[in-house]
């Protein structure tokens, strides 16, 4: 008797083992955290698998906070901003971007180099070509813009264990402005510079592999594409603020 009871015991101490393992083992593999945030980055400027032909993108929400100067007070405006980037050779690769208010829109376009200066540490140079083109028909407007730029810029990026930090330097050369209103069209061919911007961005973990993203960026210019129909009266160049929520796709 006393045998098969603790034969009962034994074989209910096992079963309750055996489940317990099968828990834990569950529960730490449920645990692992497989995010890495190299595949999850967009913004760093890391230089990815040598053949290239990887694509990766990302959308987001930029808020501009436009000068009072240009509209008799402080207005905070949402644009909608994706961005795509496909990978080359040799730390190569081609990104373009939309941003829109529908009324504005602007469209880069162009090339990246992307280098590891050493561990964790990156560099990127890149230079795109830009269309700007906005339309406004409402408030008693009738008035279109297009317009041509070239954007280069530097970007410089630290990855640590689980997010990356991201700063950026661009200059805004306008080659070419035209803005029509009831079919009279104004040109600006001689080229300027309209200003320059510095930002930074914040990359951490969201869910699974996904990661967002927060982005700050500071404008110095003359004119910023969500308030255009302002710019034929800015002589000078204005600080704009932006704000920036995105997600990595």
């Amino acid at each position: 008797m006393n045998t098969f009871f603790n034969l009962r015991i034994s074989r209910t101490v096992l079963v309750f083992s055996l489940l317990a393992a099968c828990l834990t083992g569950f529960a730490q593999k449920k645990q692992m955290d497989t995010f890495n945030i190299y595949h999850a980055s967009f913004n760093l400027p890391q230089p990815h698998p040598p053949r290239g032909g990887h694509y990766s993108s990302s959308i987001s929400v930029i808020y501009v906070v436009t000068p009072r100067d240009w509209t008799d007070d402080i207005i905070t405006a949402p644009m909608f901003f994706y961005q795509a980037k496909y990978t080359l050779p040799k730390g190569f690769n081609m990104q373009a971007s939309l941003a829109s208010l529908f009324i504005s829109n602007r469209i880069n376009l162009g090339p990246f180099w992307n280098k590891e200066l050493n561990n964790h540490n990156y560099v990127g140079l890149g230079w795109q070509v830009v269309f700007d083109y906005g339309i406004l028909n409402q408030f008693g407007f009738a008035t279109t813009l297009t317009g041509w730029e070239q954007q280069p810029q530097i970007i410089i990026g630290h990855a640590f264990a689980k997010t990356a930090l991201t700063v950026k330097g661009n200059l805004y050369w306008t080659n070419a402005l035209y803005f029509s209103e009831d079919k009279n069209v104004i040109p600006f061919t001689n080229s300027f510079i309209n200003g320059y911007s510095f930002s930074a961005s914040f990359e951490q973990k969201l869910f699974k592999n996904r990661a967002m993203s927060l982005g700050f960026q500071l404008d110095y210019l003359r004119y910023h594409i969500i308030a255009w129909p302002a710019f034929p009266v800015n002589q000078k160049r204005y600080w704009v603020p932006e704000f920036t929520v995105g997600l990595n796709l």
